[in-house]
């Protein structure tokens, strides 16, 4: 909730701003801008590489391994259970991802301030 409440004000800042003529090659130009998409891909990249390789994992170890097919517990083998995992780490993933964009947010209004906008 306080995400949401955090975006609308820097939105509402942001169209306060409207009047004033913005020079996007400025900011794109200052080294907290770079700084800033350099820590964004810091985070992305490797976070999306985790995310793909652990949910097509399962199908490829499905179809050529044998491994899922051991049973864990009665009649519950590894296929449920790395099926059912599946959904906690994409929780949190998301959760982590809801965190470091309040966090981006936040640098973003302050290149924004910073630049007298």
């Amino acid at each position: 909730m306080e995400l949401v409440k955090e975006q609308s004000s820097v939105k509402k800042d942001i169209e306060q701003q409207d009047n004033k003529q913005i020079d996007y090659d400025k900011i794109f130009a200052s080294e907290d801008f770079k700084q800033l998409l350099l820590y964004k891909k810091k985070f992305i990249i490797p976070y999306t590489i985790f995310y793909l390789v652990y949910s097509l994992a399962l199908p490829f170890l499905a179809l050529f391994t044998n491994i899922l097919n051991v049973q864990v517990i009665g009649d519950i083998t590894l296929a449920w259970v790395y099926g059912i995992s599946i959904i906690f780490m994409s929780f949190a993933v998301c959760s982590v991802y809801v965190k470091k964009s309040a966090e981006l947010d936040e640098k973003v209004k302050q290149i924004l301030v910073k630049e007298g906008l």
